[in-house]
């Protein structure tokens, strides 16, 4: 072989054994630019005015967080992992919106005795358990009596109040964050962020990508923000001042109490 004819017999020879591409690599870029186009279709929908700020960015990762910081400033926020550009592939960030929830599950109720703030585990003592488990209901009393006395907590309405008998006894009044409770921690109060845990959105599917769940989910936000200010607000104003201000609380449960025939 003659030194002139070397490179292009090597590269005769490389191109040979690169043969033709797989059909599963040319199916994985067909899905690929499959997704980009439904990627763009999206912010096309729901973001048209930053088309070209979000798609000039230079990878997936990167789009995607550039429509998760445009896309929380006008409708909610998103997960973390997509605004700090954790989703590698269009195709898997378009399965589901990736919401932010609030909602108690079984197991996170089950450890609140163990890790959960003073003033949310007063609140929850005063209320009823929600799975009915005598176990959890000691754990809980266990937790508090750590800071405030038995007597107080032995006046607690024996298995705690019904979220129907907070509300009548609370809402109105400065403890009104008791009863927007009760709703939250048993997932009765109507907003999908308040009520809906994780565990529940890897046993079922997240909300779809169309303009309806965004539109409702985006309505419901301002009212789920509201709820978890009040109760870290009463929660903090129980902390201050555990023994004193649970007193007061209980008081004014039974005071209302009664007044309500029949609810002794």
């Amino acid at each position: 072989m003659s030194e002139k004819d070397g490179p292009l017999l090597t590269l005769g020879w490389r191109l040979r054994c690169l043969g033709p591409p797989s059909l599963s690599m040319l199916m994985a870029r067909l899905e690929g630019a499959e997704a980009y186009k439904d990627f763009v279709a999206l912010v096309r929908e729901l973001l048209p005015e930053w088309e070209q700020d979000i798609l000039r960015q230079p990878g997936p990762e990167e789009q995607i967080a550039a429509f998760a910081d445009r896309f929380q400033d006008r409708y909610f926020p998103l997960d973390d992992q997509a605004r700090l550009g954790e989703f590698e592939e269009y195709g898997l960030f378009l399965q589901g919106i990736p919401v932010i929830v609030m909602g108690l599950s079984f197991d996170d109720y089950h450890y609140l005795p163990q890790d959960g703030p003073l003033g949310i585990l007063l609140m929850t003592y005063l209320l009823e358990d929600p799975y009915q488990e005598e176990d959890a209901r000691i754990a809980l009393a266990e937790a508090c009596s750590a800071h405030v006395p038995r007597e107080l907590l032995q006046r607690v309405p024996e298995g705690g109040l019904t979220a129907e008998q907070a509300h009548r006894l609370l809402d109105g009044t400065k403890f009104e964050g008791v009863a927007r409770w009760s709703d939250m921690h048993r997932g009765g109060s109507g907003n999908f962020f308040l009520d809906v845990c994780y565990e529940d959105l890897w046993e079922t599917e997240f909300p779809p990508w169309d303009r309806e769940a965004v539109e409702e989910l985006a309505q419901q936000w301002p009212q789920a923000e509201r709820a978890q200010q009040q109760l870290a607000a009463l929660a903090d104003w129980l902390e201050e001042d555990p023994p004193a201000r649970f007193q007061e609380l209980l008081e004014l449960i039974e005071s209302g109490r009664r007044e309500v025939n029949g609810d002794a």
